[in-house]
């Protein structure tokens, strides 16, 4: 019985450690940074960080390397302001990839489980900003350092061993797979850097041109992408800290306060810099191209042509922990001014902006007292046409503003939009309007050479819909007075014509159809369409006369359209006269009795 209860409390406890582990455990302990860490190790684990931690870390693949494996970025984080952080320049240097992943799962369990690391809140830190990393900037060189030539093919292998000096021992490689030194390779006193052989090498070679690596120019892409406001390029070995290169005395300034925090966080000495400092790295070139903070921790004890070796992590880690961490934080910090720096700038753009903007209304609105002064110029459209553009694309760099600095830029840009769009609805109007003018001309030609067809019925019934579209637009234009003047210079000549020629054309029509009565010898349809026709030539007068009274002389009567139609009228009168005589019944001739004649009584 005592056997029994040991066997089931054993395999209750298994059971629930399998249960518990499967989940919890195995989530938290996906990266063993206490080993030689592989290229395929690495992209094994990013793949299940990011299933692991879905909503918190996303990767890419950013280039190839020079023999096409895929260089990978991880992001960790949920805001806006951005660091970067990357490790293997150098091949033999992999154990800062340990580090990189390491830091990445470590500070996702802790964002996840809301606890600190050396005081500083993951959680809080992770949701304002977002780390990237590229822990792995160099994967054929790191590939080639673990394991020799057999990972690379045999075609390749004497090249190899050349630019090893004929050694087919690696460890101390620290190139690229095609011998450039990559942290030798970005343009930042390139020209000038000391002691770079002649051609590919295991070390030290900085390459024909700067950045013509292909790691290094996935690098950069991503750098142009992300625009990092700190960065961290971990290597080995010396356990040091380089963090300055040509600054001018503010960034200098600036960045020895991030130095000296970074140095109480981890015990490296800070470098002094030099004079002539030899350049060529990835930190030389952000802290000069991009005016950022950038450093450069070396994280083992110092170790001669090899890699260091696996123990030195424990220190590594326990010395770097929080400096990512630590950067992010900054990072949200100068991200914050820098952003309230650019919306103080931009919200002076968008000023003057507003003011050019202001000016439109001169055109659309101060300007037209009279129907004369409802036009375009060039000018005015030309100003139109530049405001819109300056204003997108003022408004494309206003959207990478956080909303709690855009209050003045918001205010500006409401006011420029209200006056592009009174431009606008003024620029539409006017076209449409003189589109109507133009139609409302060629109806009326029409009806003063008495060219009454299809044509003509089609043309009514377009200008109809086009004054109901022009209505819709006027009805946009800024001010009761612009409105006013616009309808009575657009819409009014228009409505007159429209209203005028209806009788002309009901007249046209009916005619027609007493044509076709007739054809059709339906002579009672003809003639009470002919009666219809009367009333209409009475009401056509009639509506003129109404109308000349309150627009004097604008109905007018079109004497060969007049003419037109009264032949019309004539002809169907004289077919239908016709028709009645054609269908009129025939009197049948009366027979003589001649029998009376033949025999008289």
């Amino acid at each position: 019985m005592r056997k029994l209860r040991t066997v089931i409390i054993v395999f209750v406890f298994l059971l629930s450690t399998l249960t518990f582990n499967g989940k919890s455990e195995a989530a938290g302990n996906i990266v063993n940074p206490n080993k030689v860490y592989s290229y395929d190790q690495m992209v094994e684990d990013i793949k299940k960080l990011g299933s692991t931690y879905p909503d918190l870390i996303t990767y890419k693949v950013i280039g190839k390397s020079e023999y096409g494996r895929e260089i990978y970025a991880i992001s960790l984080g949920k805001g806006p302001a951005r660091s970067f952080i990357n490790g293997s320049h150098h091949a033999r240097e992999w154990i800062t990839t340990n580090l990189n992943m390491y830091m990445i799962e470590e500070y996702a369990k802790a964002y996840r489980k809301n606890s600190k690391i050396k005081g500083y809140d993951a959680r809080n830190i992770l949701n304002s900003t977002t780390i990237w990393f590229v822990p792995m900037v160099n994967p054929d060189g790191v590939t080639l350092q673990q394991q020799g030539l057999k990972a690379f093919p045999k075609s390749m292998h004497a090249s190899l061993i050349k630019m090893n000096k004929g050694s087919t021992n690696f460890k101390r490689w620290k190139a690229n797979a095609k011998g450039v030194d990559l942290n030798r390779q970005y343009n930042a006193g390139w020209k000038t850097i000391h002691n770079s052989p002649k051609g590919p090498s295991y070390a030290h070679f900085k390459g024909y041109s700067p950045e013509s690596a292909a790691e290094v120019k996935a690098v950069l892409k991503l750098d142009a992408e992300i625009d990092a406001e700190m960065a961290v390029a971990y290597h080995s070995s010396g356990k040091i800290l380089y963090w300055n290169y040509k600054q001018d005395k503010s960034t200098y300034n600036r960045d020895l306060v991030y130095a000296r925090a970074i140095n109480k966080m981890t015990g490296y000495p800070l470098v002094k810099p030099s004079k002539n400092p030899s350049g060529g790295g990835y930190t030389d070139w952000f802290i000069q191209a991009k005016k950022r903070p950038g450093f450069t921790p070396e994280i083992s004890r110092p170790v001669y042509e090899t890699s260091p070796p696996i123990s030195e992590f424990k220190g590594a880690w326990q010395e770097n922990q929080a400096v990512g961490l630590y950067v992010a934080q900054e990072s949200a910090k100068l991200f914050d001014a820098r952003m309230k720096k650019e919306a103080d700038k931009l919200a002076g753009s968008f000023k003057t902006l507003e003011k050019k903007a202001s000016n439109l209304k001169v055109t659309y609105f101060n300007n037209v007292k009279k129907e004369s002064q409802l036009k375009l110029t060039k000018t005015f459209t030309d100003s139109y046409t530049s405001i819109v553009k300056e204003s997108k694309k003022l408004e494309s760099k206003a959207a990478k503003i956080p909303k709690k600095h855009r209050k003045k830029i918001d205010t500006h840009i409401k006011s420029i939009n209200s006056y592009k769009n009174y431009a606008k609805s003024y620029i539409d109007a006017v076209n449409s309007g003189n589109a109507l003018i133009d139609s409302t001309n060629n109806l009326e030609k029409l009806f003063i050479t008495g060219n009454l067809d299809s044509t003509s019925v089609s043309k009514h019934k377009q200008l109809t819909k086009m004054i109901g579209t022009t209505e819709k637009k006027l009805s946009k234009m800024y001010g009761v007075s612009t409105r006013t003047l616009a309808k009575k210079k657009y819409i009014e000549p228009a409505s007159i014509l429209t209203n005028n020629v209806q009788y002309e054309l009901d007249r046209y029509n009916l005619t027609l159809q007493i044509e076709n009565n007739i054809k059709q010898k339906k002579i009672d349809a003809a003639k009470a369409n002919l009666e219809k026709l009367a009333k209409l030539e009475t009401d056509s007068k009639k509506a003129k006369t109404n109308g000349n009274k309150k627009y004097p002389g604008k109905y007018k009567t079109y004497k060969k359209t007049e003419d037109l139609l009264k032949n019309m009228r004539s002809k169907v009168e004289t077919d239908l006269q016709q028709l009645e005589k054609e269908l009129e019944p025939k009197e049948e001739p009366v027979e003589e009795d001649d029998s009376a004649a033949e025999n008289p009584q």
